[in-house]
């Protein structure tokens, strides 16, 4: 590898002072290198986002340092151009940051040597169909969230490639992908998936059902839920959300139309460590 991008977490990364000791270290080998400092909710607009996209597609490997938030961030950027990324995590629990701040030399003698693996993970879409109007694709690395505002619930009914599967009634759903189902998706007691299979985990949050549990689809499936409101919950809302940012809000009969997204993200791997090591470790 030869040509290099750093994109830093500015709250993490006081000064882009990691950010710059890479990019001065990749210089000293005679490689190319730029870095950007970003905000975790930094807006689509702003200068940080436009210049990562506009980055060349032939930029060899970018490096994310932050937490997963600011990876999975990155990654919805950077998906369309198909440029392999590794995280260095300066967080505090990172399954997709596979690289420690202690251990960044030793990583970057790997990548300018070719010595790594890259491994690719399926994405997820979601196009918002409010009052019968198409709103637009929306794309997710982890997941997609719809959850019920205030303090009541709301139902949704599920339909997958056209048939229906359920209505739920609960504080919300969750839509993950396997990468995704170690973070919200397991806290809400769905199941923990191997990260490099094709599949979509849908995860009830707090239902009143009694016996309520996720379903496993697969990653071909079209899933459409849909917000449905009983008589005396008129007028009650649902936001959406994509890995945690952009709230979108949906009232009676809007819905999400959920499918596996065209683009992956692809992983740079140093380590031979299986997932299920790194998730005893994580553990």
């Amino acid at each position: 590898m030869d040509k290099f991008f750093v994109i830093t977490n500015e709250k993490r990364d006081r000064d882009s002072e990691r950010a710059i000791q890479i990019r001065d270290y990749l210089l000293s080998r005679q490689k190319s290198c730029d870095y950007v400092a970003i905000e975790r909710d930094s807006a689509d607009t702003s200068e940080e986002i436009q210049r990562i996209r506009a980055l060349s597609d032939d930029t060899d490997a970018v490096i994310v340092l932050g937490g997963d938030g600011t990876f999975i961030q990155s990654a919805g950027i950077l998906a369309p151009k198909k440029i392999p990324m590794i995280g260095v995590n300066l967080g505090h629990l990172g399954y997709l940051a596979e690289v420690d701040k202690e251990n960044i030399t030793s990583a970057l003698e790997k990548l300018i040597n070719d010595d790594f693996e890259i491994e690719e993970r399926m994405m997820i879409s979601g196009t918002l169909v409010i009052k019968n109007t198409d709103h637009g694709e929306h794309f997710a690395v982890n997941d997609i969230v719809l959850k019920t505002t205030g303090s009541s619930v709301l139902s949704y009914r599920i339909e997958v490639n056209g048939t229906y599967l359920t209505t739920i009634s609960a504080d919300g759903i969750i839509a993950s992908t396997p990468t995704g189902s170690t973070a919200y998706n397991m806290s809400a007691g769905g199941p923990i998936v191997e990260p490099g299979t094709s599949m979509i985990v849908l995860t009830p949050i707090c239902p009143l059902e009694a016996v309520s549990r996720s379903v496993v689809l697969s990653g071909d499936d079209t899933i459409v839920i849909r917000v449905i409101n009983s008589s005396s919950r008129q007028g009650r809302t649902s936001g959406v959300y994509f890995d945690g940012t952009g709230e979108y809000m949906l009232s009676n009969n809007d819905e999400v139309i959920i499918r596996s997204a065209k683009d992956r993200m692809r992983l740079i791997k140093l380590s031979k460590e299986s997932f299920l090591e790194v998730l005893s470790r994580k553990m």
